[in-house]
């Protein structure tokens, strides 16, 4: 699994089923009876971080309140090339399947779904599941469903859920970005930096978007996206552009994947009352020097590490409802749906 692998989107499986679905499957039998039908699905060994196809993995069972999807997409995350490595196992009780981000159909739904979500056999859905998605069929709690608009294809919207839904919470939740504020985005050409780079501007006014890669191509696709200013982190210090940018000021927010290597150039970066909403660690887990916790107490800094995989189902059902209701895949000034994986 090389870099060659961060795509951003990969279409799944387009096969027959092995079996075909009633227009409504909403009881006991029918579900129990689609456990004993097999799929085709993707599995990975962690000691030579190989793929294999499989031609008979049983199809999910639902579980109450879940629904069942016929994948036509799946979104690559660096989680899952961690997963093939032995790096990020899922969390309990999740498929051992790569995928956390799907779209597809409907085929089946649980009474409580059938019930509650509004949904129905044959809609177009994208989902954030916590496993599961390198498969024909995958299974998703109807809380963390969204229905695909119809201008959108399936390969574009399996790269909505994880990208957007961690770089909405990172902003919002994490990061508490108020209008007129200035972000910080590292590695902005990454699936999750690209679309915080389009939200920051979609969701406050007067927000000044700054974003660092390493690369010239990948600082266009942050311009493109919407960033207002750009720095290539490995020809330039961050921090000395950030603060000739803002002033001297420095940044209200600043959401990084990098980790131990940023850290003082981070602090440094930030405005007083700033926050730093740690997503990734691509630059080591320690820091170069030892961390100067008076400079946090000086400048009332706040520092707070985030994940999402792993998260409750009551904390993904708000922030599914909280991103859904502000609609943001039908914003199109900026041509977001170019999602990369830096």
């Amino acid at each position: 699994m090389g870099r060659g692998l961060f795509l951003a989107i990969i279409l799944l499986l387009h096969l027959k089923p092995k079996f075909i679905f009633s227009d409504y499957c909403y009881t006991e039998r029918d579900c129990a009876e689609m456990e004993e039908n097999t799929m085709k699905s993707i599995s990975h060994n962690t000691s030579d971080a190989s793929l294999r196809l499989v031609n008979d993995t049983t199809v999910p069972p639902l579980k109450e309140g879940d629904v069942l999807i016929k994948v036509s997409a799946a979104g690559v995350n660096r989680l899952d090339l961690l997963q093939v490595r032995g790096l990020y196992p899922p969390p309990p009780g999740e498929s051992e399947i790569l995928g956390v981000e799907v779209s597809g159909t409907i085929v089946s739904l649980s009474p409580l779904a059938g019930s509650n979500s509004g949904f129905k056999i044959g809609d177009r859905v994208m989902a954030l599941i916590g496993g599961g998605g390198y498969a024909e069929y995958c299974t998703a709690p109807y809380q963390c469903v969204m229905a695909i608009p119809q201008s959108l294809s399936f390969d574009k919207a399996a790269a909505i859920p994880e990208a957007y839904l961690t770089a909405y919470q990172g902003l919002v939740w994490n990061g508490d970005l108020q209008d007129n504020q200035t972000v910080l985005i590292h590695a902005g050409a990454s699936s999750v930096g690209l679309a915080a780079i389009q939200l920051a501007r979609v969701l406050r006014e007067g927000v000044v978007v700054i974003a660092t890669s390493r690369t010239e191509e990948k600082l266009v696709q942050c311009t493109e996206n919407g960033a207002h200013f750009v720095i290539n982190s490995k020809e330039k210090d961050f921090k000395e552009e950030v603060m000739r940018i803002t002033e001297g000021k420095g940044v209200d927010v600043i959401l990084d994947f990098i980790g131990g290597s940023y850290w003082d150039n981070n602090i440094a970066s930030l405005a007083t009352d700033g926050h730093i909403v740690l997503l990734g660690m691509l630059g080591g887990v320690t820091t170069p020097s030892p961390v100067n916790l008076g400079l946090l107490l000086k400048k009332r800094l706040t520092v707070k590490g985030s994940t999402l995989r792993s998260r409750s189902l009551p904390y993904k059902e708000r922030l599914v409802s909280e991103v859904k209701s502000i609609k943001i895949y039908t914003y199109s000034n900026f041509n977001w749906l170019k999602v990369f994986i830096e």
